[in-house]
């Protein structure tokens, strides 16, 4: 039995406008960790930027456009994820440009992430939840974290702004450290309310 080509319908589908910009952010994700690690932090900080305006241009595309679709649903939250983590990565590492943020803080970030995906995962196959929404404490723990890798980039050439890394440091880490247990609090209340509606005893 032949198996059927796909249709223009099906190309159409996928390359998308916002699909098309979403794939723009993931490839600056590497142009933006090549110009950081080699002390280009002006063009790091515009492929940053670049990629946070696109972030907002896909969404307001794929409704403005009507052209939401499950890849692109799949693929924005994966490029959000690489920028952030390859940032905290890269502004750990020591190098003779820059001063490295504490690799402790970048172990903070980066393992709240892994075990909030695989936690939900978990959740997912075992209840069969799925509607994981983000929370208030998450959203504001975006923002710090945005905020410092701005300020960070800003900071190796405009040295006025070097004073305020470590409280933009220890903001990330207060947030980030509450938003992961809020949100394992926050699920667990979903899982149970999720339960009981589906007649599921604990």
């Amino acid at each position: 039995m032949k198996s059927r080509a796909p249709s223009n319908d099906h190309y159409r589908d996928i390359l998308t406008l916002p699909n098309v910009i979403t794939l723009l952010r993931i490839v600056l994700v590497p142009v933006f960790v090549a110009c950081f690690l080699r002390g280009c932090f002006w063009w790091a900080t515009a492929a940053f930027a670049l990629a946070g305006l696109s972030d907002a241009a896909d969404g307001w595309l794929a409704r403005r456009l009507q052209a939401q679709s499950q890849l692109g649903q799949a693929l924005d939250p994966i490029a959000d994820k690489l920028l952030m983590l390859s940032s905290y990565i890269v502004m750990a590492i020591p190098s003779g440009a820059n001063v490295p943020i504490p690799w402790w803080l970048a172990a903070v970030v980066i393992g709240r992430d892994v075990g909030i995906v695989t936690a939900a995962a978990i959740i997912a196959q075992l209840t069969g939840f799925r509607d994981f929404k983000p929370s208030l404490p998450g959203k504001i723990s975006t923002l710090c974290q945005v905020s410092l890798i701005v300020i960070y980039l800003l900071a190796q050439t405009i040295a006025a702004l070097r004073p305020a890394l470590p409280w933009c440091v220890a903001a990330v880490f207060v947030m980030t450290a509450y938003s992961g247990l809020h949100y394992i609090w926050f699920v667990a209340q979903e899982v149970r309310q999720f339960r009981r509606q589906a007649g599921i005893s604990s």
